[in-house]
């Protein structure tokens, strides 16, 4: 009796941490990228060259806000394909398309303006 008790239990904890395990990975990458991001843009003209993203999930979307400078743009297109994030908006009459990819913790990925591709990197913000 004593010996199926303790099979009982031991497979008990088996599957309690495998289902522990198992809810821990499936946080979803989009769940991961939301909050407020610090963007770094060096190739870009001084004024573009750094500011904030906020990332947030409404009605299942993905949906961004970015504060360039002191203009702040809606973002109200994030679709993800494969494991790229991909957006596109209107800054000061140029259309900009932005892939980023969230690899270990790590947001990078390409801003593209008139042609022109430039590396951006993206640190949390911790306020």
């Amino acid at each position: 009796m004593e010996t199926k008790i303790t099979k009982t239990l031991v497979a008990l904890c088996c599957m309690l941490f495998c289902i522990t395990t198992y809810a821990g990975t499936t946080e979803s990458n989009s769940d991961k990228l939301k909050g407020s991001w610090i963007y770094s843009l060096p190739e870009a003209p001084y004024e573009y060259q750094d500011g904030k993203i906020d990332f947030k999930e409404t009605d299942g979307k993905l949906h961004a806000t970015a504060t360039i400078g002191h203009s702040t743009y809606e973002i109200n297109n994030v679709k993800k394909e494969g494991n790229t994030y991909k957006c596109s908006l209107l800054v000061d009459g140029s259309n900009i398309d932005v892939a980023l990819k969230l690899e270990g913790g790590e947001l990078k990925g390409t801003v593209t303006a008139d042609g022109w591709e430039m590396p951006v990197t993206f640190k949390r913000d911790k306020k």
